[in-house]
């Protein structure tokens, strides 16, 4: 397949840094984007974000960031943030292009006494050492990456101990070698790789492509407090628990957003691959309409992206394709990616209403409360969630009435206890299920 203009362009000027060997001469500046996720995959607030001596930041409710003004190459993102009285610190290489962002720029963070290495040489069909090869470490959450030196010399810095990583080489115009490593905390893991070269067929297209759009509740911005976007995202899990399993994510901007579409595909072992495509339209088969490339994700491993572009607007219909790009890409005529997967769409439900009866904080005599709310257009089923106490990830609910087609529920979960405050929410549904609102977190007193 031929890629659209706007991919061929963003994979032309990756292609191009390739060739100059991790960043060749520095001309232009740029901007990275990307997450900051712990290692059970919560996003963490209020991480120190850095590049040293160009650009600093903190990370925001949903665990993303954004640094501004970043001269071109590749680059070494720092994070680090203080977690349970322990210093907790990752960092992620990605590449920046001129008078552009790049939005991947996923760190996971583990206690620095935690922490392995792997370390090796990355050589070509000739026996030669490589120079620019990327070597991606799948992890338990995203993959972490370098990109081997002159000497094809690669080193993989602030892996959690304890795990199995698959560990993947790729460069453009060879076949990717994989192995697994084991690494272990203070230890580096000795790993090389032999690369041939590829022949001329194309990437595996990605198959079972799927959309979950939700709709935050109005107000979730920059400013939200680090419990507020905690208790969020442990609502999402208690919804899908899927949510705490996915390994890859790529989120492509760094505020707090009022929509947030989730696509993932089914993951296949393909050397050819050297990472993915990704295309947003207003129509079918967007991957047909030059300029709805909307990333590239470099990363053959990746098996999810999360589109949170601020705008992304409720009830239109956007429609979603994923190619996969290979190892024979052609920057000039951009033959060398997989036909589009097939189309995913994804139409975002409005927000939910504020209203709330019992109203938010009120104080209520009755054990078996009738919880109330506005009826949401487009919303076919609606989910009632009841916390003991603020919500957190890991926590379970008290109550969870999963599914009910009225706009109001008669509370009867466990006994309610004098003096505790109740958290509860409610989530509205499409018909498929695929489009989901969460309403404001509301709490009432419980006093007979």
């Amino acid at each position: 397949m031929r890629t659209t203009a706007r991919l061929q362009s963003i994979l032309a000027m990756w292609l191009v840094l390739w060739l100059t060997a991790c960043g060749g001469n520095e001309s232009g500046r740029g901007h990275v984007a990307g997450t900051v996720t712990d290692i059970k995959g919560d996003p963490v607030v209020e991480a120190r974000v850095w590049i040293s001596g160009e650009s600093e930041t903190l990370t925001n409710t949903n665990g993303t960031f954004l640094l501004t003004n970043v001269s071109e190459g590749f680059k070494n993102v720092h994070a680090s943030a203080r977690i349970s009285n322990q210093q907790w610190s990752g960092v992620a290489l990605v590449q920046v292009f001129a008078d552009d962002t790049t939005r991947n720029a996923n760190i996971l963070l583990c206690p620095e006494n935690l922490q392995g290495s792997i370390e090796g040489f990355v050589y070509g069909p000739d026996g030669s050492r490589l120079e620019g090869a990327r070597v991606f470490a799948g992890g338990p959450l995203s993959s972490a990456m370098a990109v081997s030196d002159r000497n094809g010399y690669y080193r993989i810095d602030g892996l959690r101990g304890g795990y199995d990583y698959p560990v993947v080489a790729s460069a453009p115009g060879f076949l990717n070698d994989k192995k697994t490593v084991t690494v272990v905390a203070g230890q580096v893991a000795q790993v090389s790789f032999a690369l041939t070269a590829a022949g001329g067929g194309l990437p595996a297209m990605p198959s079972n492509l799927q959309a979950v759009v939700w709709t935050q509740p109005r107000g979730v911005t920059r400013s939200t407090s680090p419990e507020t976007a905690n208790a969020l995202e442990a609502i999402k899990r208690v919804v899908d628990p899927k949510r705490a399993q996915y390994r890859a994510i790529s989120r492509v901007t760094p505020t707090g957003s009022l929509i947030e579409v989730d696509l993932t595909w089914d993951y296949v072992e393909d050397r050819t691959r050297l990472g993915y495509g990704i295309y947003r339209g207003r129509t079918s088969n967007p991957a047909s309409v030059p300029d709805n490339a909307i990333a590239f994700l470099r990363d053959p491993l990746a098996d999810l992206f999360a589109d949170l572009d601020l705008n992304l607007t409720p009830e239109v219909t956007y429609y979603y394709q994923v190619v996969a790009v290979g190892a024979n890409f052609d920057p000039d005529t951009g033959a060398g990616t997989s036909s589009p997967s097939n189309n995913a769409s994804a139409t975002p439900l409005s927000p939910m209403s504020t209203f709330s009866s019992p109203e938010h904080g009120d104080t209520i005599s009755t054990s078996t409360p009738t919880l109330r709310w506005n009826p949401l257009n487009r919303a076919d089923t609606y989910r009632v969630i009841l916390f003991e106490g603020f919500p957190e990830i890991n926590r379970d609910p008290l109550w969870d009435r999963k599914a009910t087609t009225n706009n109001s529920l008669v509370y009867t979960g466990p006994a309610l206890q004098p003096g505790q405050t109740y958290y509860w929410v409610v989530v509205a549904f499409s018909a498929d299920g695929n489009a989901r609102s969460i309403s404001p977190l509301w709490k009432f007193t419980y006093r007979p």
